[in-house]
């Protein structure tokens, strides 16, 4: 029997009871694209074992089931996603008061709609991307350092979502980045380069699931140089610019915000075109465009921050005419509802008719059957950020459509920390020189300081971030709620951060999930041991002890990290701590342990740091034990090294963190000329 789908044919073939040499069914997709392959992506095939017709029945059921319009010949809508490197929400006035005007993008908005809480689910490319092809945590999949030390396997059972769509006979291009942590596995693309296009599919009346990234509006964009500051003008006048109050008001911060709105020009420029070349193809009302930032603005606390800085999105989709029916909103309106990256794959899958697989995270909001009622009453959005290159950080996040709430769970790490790539930016250096020389307010100032171990923001009244309100009695009962609630996610997911990234190396990336599930008993008791920073020291010291003579090392690690939270007040540690410094079994406690001793003025953490650094053969536990000898180096006098002196034998494949934290520490990068800051 045939019949006929939106591409191509469909084959069912049934063979005789008695004849045990074929399959009893077999459902097989006739490839208009490429007609001389038979896709088995939607076979039934039972065995020759199994010969009773029930099981025929039931197995094309299931598949028809899965894919139902494979057998009612429905026309399926094109999907198209436009990503613009490095941009949050705030550099379009469509979003934010004071951003560039965009009226091809405003455009997609009065035919489609507006999401004004969207979000990455981390704020920085690598992470954000693999989430956002996968539909799943970082922290859960192992994909949440940036960059990857070593590509983590998928999820068992589990594709990149463009698979799915390819496998239901959509034509799937990217062009072009992908930047992926995770192992992308056959059959994700038809076609990813920097050539790919719909236009190149065989068949076209087949469907497409394309998905372009712009990098006009990369942060490469903002490495201009002194001359280029002197002498090339910006379409914004730097005068006119809105500045968050974090930043210094100097000219270079207004140049520099003025060059960013320019590239938000390009890019609209670059949507519009995307656009006209759909109209032109006759596509424009067949196809979904989905235009988004691939994680949070590139200036400076933007990209690699938690803040919405980093993680909120601008997101329009534009809903064709044809298939407005599988909206349930009114065209043109501004939507509430709190969606981030692992939305995305599902919202695209469901608006092709396939079904979302239930390994992902994600939920899909728009398609036929999704509520917008439902989307709009979601609670929160996760966030979270790890390694960015060579700088270790480790914050989590909650936001809700009021309140962004962060856990700092290396709250000793001042936010300027170095790192390379960020302090090729003019206004980086600037903003570390005018901290050095006490030219700052309390606002500014704070980029170059330790940080709470938590903080709560009403991101409504105070939308760049400055006020925290964690200790505000007013906001006790959000503060207690919130932090239940983050403590419920990173424990419900077995965030897989909570062992040092060394660890994970060696021991998780071959199945992050099945190690984070077998894990699942440990990780909730190193949450534990974590939070013990969120009490007052007298309650939480008994427990610390505990934790600190535990037999299990990476609670004895994370005693140590909570140490470091307190500071001086837990300075009765230090006999304990030097010790574990010391003579530990584990290098990562004689680390985390070294730091304490520092942090607290109790000991000389450099040369247990140096040791550690000099002879350990696994070069990221090397660059765990650099980021705190850096910070050391950085942000307090009383310790210092030479840089000579740091010689590690650890060696990294094709990874440049090692060689660029080594190039710091001899004066090749930009450097701090005064290190008077204290703690």
């Amino acid at each position: 029997m045939v019949f006929h789908g939106f591409q191509g044919q469909f084959v069912l073939k049934a063979c005789n009871e008695g004849d045990l040499a074929t399959p009893i069914a077999r459902v097989s997709r006739v490839n208009a694209a490429h007609p001389e392959r038979v896709d088995g992506v939607l076979s039934i095939d039972s065995g020759g074992e199994i010969r009773h017709r029930f099981w025929v029945m039931i197995r094309l059921l299931f598949a028809l089931i899965l894919t139902p319009s494979l057998l009612f010949g429905g026309e399926r809508p094109n999907i198209v996603f436009l990503l613009s490197e490095d941009n949050s929400h705030h550099y379009l006035d469509l979003f934010f008061e004071g951003g560039a005007k965009t009226p091809h993008i405003a455009d997609l908005a009065e035919k489609g709609l507006v999401f004004e809480n969207a979000f990455s689910n981390a704020p920085v490319c690598s992470v954000a991307r693999t989430t956002l092809i996968t539909s799943c945590y970082g922290p859960r999949i192992g994909t949440q350092f940036h960059r990857r030390y070593e590509l983590a396997e998928m999820p068992e059972g589990l594709k990149m979502f463009p698979a799915y769509l390819r496998d239901a006979g959509y034509y799937t291009t990217n062009n072009s980045k992908k930047d992926y942590n995770a192992v992308e596995g056959t059959g994700v693309w038809d076609e990813s380069s920097n050539k790919a296009s719909w236009r190149d599919r065989k068949e076209q009346t087949q469907p497409f699931f394309h998905m372009q990234t712009f990098k006009e509006s990369h942060e490469g964009s903002l490495h201009f140089s002194q001359d280029v500051y002197a002498n090339q003008k910006t379409k914004h006048d730097p005068s006119g610019v809105t500045l968050p109050p974090y930043f210094p008001d100097t000219p270079l911060f207004r140049y520099t915000v003025a060059r960013y709105l320019d590239r938000m020009v390009e890019i609209d420029e670059l949507i519009g075109k995307t656009v006209a070349q759909l109209t032109e193809d006759g596509l424009l009302e067949n196809t979904f465009i989905f235009y988004f930032g691939d994680h949070g603005g590139v200036l400076p606390r933007g990209k690699g921050y938690i803040y919405d800085s980093g993680l909120h999105i601008p997101l329009v989709v534009r809903v064709p005419e044809k298939f407005k029916h599988m909206v349930d909103a009114d065209l043109g309106s501004r939507q509430k509802g709190l969606v981030s990256f692992i939305d995305f794959g599902p919202t695209a899958l469901k608006l092709a008719g396939v079904q979302v697989p239930s390994q992902v995270d994600g939920k899909a909001f728009l398609g036929e059957g999704v509520k917008m009622d439902e989307v709009n009453g979601r609670e929160s959005v996760f966030g979270y950020a790890d390694r960015f290159d060579e700088k270790y950080e480790f914050l989590r996040s909650l936001r809700t459509k009021k309140y962004q709430y962060i856990r700092a769970y290396q709250n000793w790490l001042p936010d300027g920390l170095q790192n390379n790539y960020r302090y090729k930016m003019l206004a980086f250096q600037e903003w570390r020189k005018l901290s050095e020389t006490g030219k700052l307010n309390e606002v500014q100032s704070a980029f170059h300081k330790a940080k709470p171990v938590e903080l709560l923001f009403d991101t409504q009244a105070d939308p760049h971030q400055v006020k925290n309100l964690a200790n505000d009695p007013a906001h006790a009962e959000v503060l207690k709620s919130m932090r239940a609630k983050l403590h419920e996610k990173v424990s419900g997911i077995s965030d897989l951060s909570f062992y040092p990234e060394s660890h994970l190396i060696s021991h998780a990336m071959k199945n992050p999930v099945a190690f984070g599930k077998e894990k699942s008993g440990e990780i909730a008791r190193l949450v534990d041991v974590a939070d013990l920073a969120l009490l007052p020291f007298e309650e939480a010291k008994p427990k610390v002890e505990v934790a600190l003579k535990s037999s299990n090392e990476f609670e004895r690690m994370w005693a140590a990290m909570v140490c470091s939270s307190f500071g001086k007040e837990a300075k009765g540690f230090a006999p304990i701590l030097t010790e574990l410094s010391k003579s530990d079994a584990s290098n990562i406690v004689r680390v985390r342990s070294a730091e304490f001793l520092g942090l607290s003025s109790s000991g000389d953490p450099m040369p247990t740091l140096l040791e550690i650094i000099n002879t350990t053969q696994e070069p990221v536990l090397a660059m765990e034990a650099l980021n705190s000898l850096v910070l050391f180096q950085d942000y307090h006098d009383a310790y210092r090294v030479e840089p000579k002196a740091v010689k590690p034998i650890a060696k990294f494949g094709n990874s440049k963190d090692l060689t660029w934290r080594l190039e710091y520490l001899n004066g090749v990068h930009n450097q701090p000329k005064k290190r008077k800051r204290g703690k």
